[in-house]
Formats: structure tokens, sequence, C-alpha cells
């Protein structure tokens, strides 16, 4: 599986920029406390960001050594699945309107 990266969309939030409704997000305000408001800061550390979208993107597209492995469990007639197990993932596959 592959990440895009290309298509985040999310900047990270800006000092002073307004939230819902128009006002200041002001986290820890004594009014705010006061209100019982729910508040949330989420911090973005861009060299943290590029580290992890590189050990993503060294990642194989395909795990080989699985691959291999199961190649080898079916050829030797090893590899089974239930019928229920199959049955569950086709109704699965079919109720998410997700069809190949």
């Amino acid at each position: 599986m592959r990440v895009d990266f290309t298509t985040l969309g999310l900047d990270p939030p800006e000092k002073g920029t307004t939230g819902r409704a128009g006002k200041t997000a002001d986290a820890g305000t004594g009014a705010n406390r006061a209100s019982g408001l729910d508040r949330t800061r989420f911090s973005f550390d861009q060299t943290r960001v590029q580290s992890l979208e590189a050990q993503v993107l060294a990642q194989p597209e395909i795990r080989q050594a699985k691959v291999e492995s199961l190649q080898q469990a079916i050829g030797k007639g090893e590899y089974s699945v239930s019928a229920s197990r199959v049955a569950d993932a086709l109704v699965n596959e079919l109720s998410s309107g997700t069809q190949g």
C-alpha cells in the first residue's frame, strides 16, 4: 500500500487564525475552561513528518517474502481458508459498494 503525500491538503494551523464561527482559537483561557468546552491542539513537526514519509516510501510496494510464502503454501496444498471467511469477505465487499 502506498500513501499519496501529494494530496495531504492539511497545512499547519497559523497562530491567531479563526476557528469555528469566526472565533479566534485561544487555547486555555479561563473563559473556555469555565464554559466546559473541550479544546484540541495539533502540532505539525515538519521534520518528523518528512522522516515518516521517507520511511513509508522506502517500503516495498509488494511484500515479496509474504507473497512467496503464500505461493509455496498454496503449491503444497497447505493453504486453506474456511468457507465462512470467504463468504464473510464477499458479503462485506458487496455491501460496502467497492466491487471490482
